[in-house]
């Protein structure tokens, strides 16, 4: 660029070095590339893995708490189907059984004929198993409600 009556200067061709007293603005940080690191990584996926797990564990425990064949002596039960019962709050007006006595490593049939004669306050009795293996029975008594 030329001007009337004054020096001449040549047209930069690159970047303005900076002038005395002025900022420099910072450099712009290298990109280094770090390969990630691999530990990490898994130590991550196996603590995901690990709550999955525990959570799904802890579903099955509270979805299954309050099956028959978990009930204790004093427990209150419900019928809730053909051959199932319920473990209930014995306040609960749903709980028409008190078990009165539970018997492990009884068959079907045993259970049906003689598991809980010495227990002469069960009116009903209720196995729970595999067919053909054995079970536990449950020595049932009305709760009168």
């Amino acid at each position: 660029m030329t001007q009337a009556g004054g020096p001449q200067y040549p047209e930069p061709t690159g970047p303005v070095p900076p002038q005395a007293g002025m900022p420099v603005p910072p450099a712009a940080p290298a990109r280094s590339k770090k390969p990630k690191n691999p530990k990490r990584r898994q130590k991550i996926v196996l603590t995901v893995f690990l709550i999955v797990v525990a959570a799904i564990l802890a579903l099955v425990w509270v979805a299954t708490r309050s099956n028959g064949e978990n009930a204790q002596v004093g427990n209150c039960v419900t019928e809730s189907g053909e051959n199932y019962v319920k473990i209930v709050d014995c306040g609960d007006s749903s709980a028409t059984l008190k078990v009165v006595a539970r018997v492990e490593d009884k068959t079907q049939t045993e259970a049906q004929v003689s598991a809980c004669t010495a227990y002469p306050d069960a009116d009903q009795v209720f196995w729970e198993g595999k067919e053909g293996e054995t079970g536990v029975v449950l020595c049932l008594a009305k709760t009168g409600k």
